[in-house]
């Protein structure tokens, strides 16, 4: 069975109603993690880059909470380590030429 739904306008009262759900972004739990930047480099402990070194998911402190709220559950954190491992590859890629 395929599910599709068509796009629609978000105010359409053929779509309600709307509903909300309060995030509480913050940390619950870290697993650590490198410090890095927006292209997922890793910065060593003097503060500059270590080139050609990248860190993506936990290793970049994407553990628990974050962006998935206080009460996040194991397993779930696997957005934060989809977008931080393709910026870790893009920039990677990029620097190689």
């Amino acid at each position: 069975m395929t599910l599709h739904i068509e796009p629609h306008r978000i105010l359409d009262p053929e779509h309600g109603p709307l509903i909300a759900v309060k995030l509480n972004i913050l940390t619950g739990k870290r697993s650590a993690g490198f410090e890095t930047d927006l292209d997922s480099r890793v910065f060593g402990n003097d503060g500059q880059i270590i080139k050609g070194l990248y860190a993506a998911g936990e290793a970049a402190g994407f553990g628990g909470g974050g962006v998935h709220g206080y009460r996040s559950l194991e397993g779930r954190f696997w957005a934060g380590g989809l977008f931080s491992g393709r910026n870790a590859g893009r920039a990677a890629a990029k620097a190689a030429g």
